[in-house]
């Protein structure tokens, strides 16, 4: 009967995807994305509706250069459950690698309304309204980066807000 229940377990552990999973973050760990992309992708097969499996798959295939698709995928876990707020972090900074900036601000602005004290999203979005040629969004998003404790956003704030004589 233990043998029985063990073996069901694993089953079920395997038909939900479970098993790629884990081996998926496992070369993930070791920086094999595209070998991480293989074994989320599988887990996908299994559990269609799993969003944090879309969202390891966008990781995996936004560090291997493949960000449209990414983008996709983020699509997809968003679709499936809105209420994460790093989703749209994570979207942004996507969309943000192709150079479509306007659409990774609305993502980011989604962010900072579902988390404000998300401190890091502040200056991405000022790095996009920078790519814009926005520098009073940008410097308004950089001092609240700041003073939220982002020390990466001083360079900025220095090189594009402070008046030169």
């Amino acid at each position: 009967m233990k043998y029985l229940i063990i073996l069901c377990l694993f089953l079920l552990i395997s038909c939900t995807g479970q098993v790629q999973y884990q081996t998926g973050i496992s070369k993930f760990s070791n920086q094999d994305y595209l070998g991480a992309n293989v074994e989320f992708s599988e887990a996908l097969l299994k559990d269609k509706r799993n969003d944090e499996i879309y969202f390891a798959r966008a990781a995996t295939r936004s560090l291997a250069g493949y960000h449209s698709l990414a983008i996709a995928d983020m699509n997809k876990a968003i679709s499936l459950n809105d209420s994460r707020p790093d989703y749209y972090f994570f979207r942004g900074y996507f969309k943000s690698q192709l150079a479509y900036h306007k659409s990774a601000i609305k993502d980011y602005s989604t962010c900072i309304s579902k988390a404000s004290w998300f401190v890091e999203v502040y200056r991405h979005r000022a790095l996009s309204f920078i790519e814009l040629g926005d520098l009073t969004e940008a410097c308004l998003d950089i001092q609240e980066a700041i003073a939220a404790g982002d020390t990466a956003a001083v360079s900025l704030q220095e090189k594009y807000c402070f008046k030169k004589p």
